[in-house]
C-alpha cells in the first residue's frame, strides 16, 4: 500500500513539472525573462539567477532543456557571466547557438541536479522565438591614404562564440586576409581583417563584406572607400596663345580638394577657378594679355594637405592644330598628284608598247598573202578528192 502511494505522488509531481524526486525541497526561486527573440544563424543570451534552500548541497548541475524533463529534445548547458549579484544567488544564464527557425523555437526550462539522484525542474519557462536574419556585418574602415598600409575589418553580426562563419571580401583585391575571434560569451567578437595599400583609383570604390552562417544564411554590408591622395595634374591641362594673349587651364585631382597656383600670375592677369561635382577636381584658368612668348612653358602648381605637384605646360599658338591638319592635307594632295602623274606615264608607255607590237604583225603584208594562198590551195585539193 505504501509503495502504491509513493508511486501516485511521483506521478503527480512529475505532471506538475516541479519535482522529479519526492525528497527534494520545494523553496526554490528564479529570476529570468519570460521571452527572448533571436535571428536565424545567430544566438540568444538569456541571463538567469536562482536561490536554493539551505539543505541543497553542491555541486549542482544546471541544464536548460526543451520538451519532456526526463527525455528532453534539446539541452543547453548554462554558463557563468560573472556579473555582480548577491552571495545568496546562483547563476543559471544560458546560450542557444546557431538558431534555426522552426527548430530552436519553443519553451525552455531549467533543471537542477545534485547529490544522489536529486532533481528539481523550475515551473517558469522562457519562450524563445527565432526570426529571419536582418543584422548586417559591421565594416570598420580607418583613414585611408594612398600608398600607406591599411587594415579594414568586418565583424560577424551577433556575439556568438560557436558560430561558424564564412567571410568573403569583394570590390578590391587585398594583399592579405585573416580570421580572428576573442572575448567572453556575452561579448564575443568574430571578424575578418583585410590588408591592402590604397591607391588614388580606390577613392569612391565600393567594398562589400559577405558573411555566410550555417552554410546558407547570408548577410552583407557595403561601404564606399574614401582615399586621401596628393594632387595629380591631368593631361587636359594646356596653354594657348590667341594673338598676344595667353590663356591657360590647369586641371588637378586630389583628396582633399587641391588648390592651384600659377607662379607666372601677376596683378594684371585674369584668374578664375571651378570645382567638379565630385569635389575632387579643381580647374584653374588664367588670361595674360601681351604675353607674346610662343613655345614657352608655364608652370602650374597644385597642392593639398597630402602633398604638392607641379607641371610645365608648353604654350601653343591658337590654330596650330588646324595648321597641322592643313599641312597634312597638302601633303596628301602632293602625293595624290604624283601618283596620278606616274599612272599617266605608265599608261602612255603601255599604249606605245601595244601600238608598236601591233605594227609588227601588220606591216609584212606579203607573208599574209602567202598564208591566204596556201589556204585556198588546200581547199582545191580537198574538193578534188571529194569528187
Amino acid at each position: 500500500m505504501l509503495q502504491t502511494l509513493l508511486f501516485i505522488l511521483t506521478v503527480i509531481t512529475t505532471t506538475n513539472c516541479e519535482l522529479l524526486h519526492h525528497d527534494a525541497p520545494t523553496n526554490f526561486s528564479i529570476e529570468v525573462a519570460k521571452t527572448a527573440t533571436g535571428e536565424a544563424g545567430l544566438c540568444i543570451l538569456v541571463y538567469c539567477f536562482f536561490t536554493l534552500p539551505q539543505n541543497v548541497s553542491h555541486p549542482i548541475k544546471r541544464t536548460w532543456f526543451k520538451g519532456d524533463p526526463q527525455n528532453s529534445s534539446v539541452e543547453v548547458p548554462n554558463f557563468m557571466s560573472n556579473t555582480g549579484r548577491s552571495k545568496n544567488e546562483e547563476e543559471c544564464s544560458f546560450f542557444v547557438n546557431q538558431l534555426v527557425q522552426g527548430e530552436s523555437d519553443g519553451q525552455y526550462r531549467l533543471k537542477l541536479e545534485w547529490g544522489k539522484g536529486n532533481v528539481y525542474v523550475f515551473p517558469e519557462t522562457v519562450n524563445i522565438t527565432v526570426k529571419e536574419l536582418t543584422q548586417k556585418p559591421t565594416i570598420i574602415v580607418p583613414q585611408l591614404t594612398a600608398g600607406e598600409k591599411a587594415e579594414i575589418s568586418c565583424k560577424v553580426p551577433g556575439d556568438c562564440r560557436e558560430n561558424v562563419a564564412d567571410i568573403v571580401w569583394t570590390g578590391i583585391r587585398s594583399n592579405n586576409t585573416g580570421f580572428f575571434s576573442y572575448g567572453v560569451p556575452s561579448q564575443y567578437k568574430q571578424f575578418s581583417k583585410m590588408t591592402f595599400y590604397p591607391k588614388s583609383e580606390h577613392h569612391n570604390t565600393e567594398l562589400t563584406c559577405t558573411v555566410t552562417l550555417k552554410g546558407h544564411i547570408r548577410t552583407e554590408s557595403t561601404v564606399i572607400l574614401k582615399v586621401k591622395y596628393s594632387p595629380i595634374i591631368l593631361n587636359s591641362s594646356h596653354c594657348l596663345m590667341r594673338g598676344d594673349e595667353l590663356s591657360c587651364m590647369c586641371v588637378s585631382s586630389a583628396v582633399p580638394l587641391p588648390q592651384i597656383y600659377w607662379p607666372i600670375l601677376n596683378d594684371t592677369a585674369k584668374y578664375y577657378s571651378a570645382v567638379s561635382k565630385e569635389n575632387i577636381i579643381s580647374i584653374s584658368n588664367i588670361s595674360i594679355p601681351g604675353f607674346g612668348n610662343v613655345n614657352a612653358t608655364v608652370e602650374c602648381v597644385s597642392e593639398n594637405l597630402i602633398g604638392t605637384t607641379k607641371m610645365e605646360i608648353i604654350v601653343h599658338k591658337h590654330g596650330e592644330k588646324s595648321q597641322e591638319i592643313s599641312g597634312g592635307l597638302s601633303t596628301v594632295w602632293i602625293l595624290f598628284t604624283l601618283s596620278v602623274a606616274l599612272n599617266v606615264i605608265f599608261a602612255s608607255c603601255l599604249i606605245v608598247f601595244v601600238v608598236r607590237r601591233r605594227q609588227k604583225y601588220i606591216e609584212p603584208k606579203h607573208e599574209d598573202h602567202i598564208y591566204m594562198t596556201a589556204m585556198k590551195r588546200e581547199e582545191s585539193v580537198y574538193e578534188t578528192i571529194k569528187m
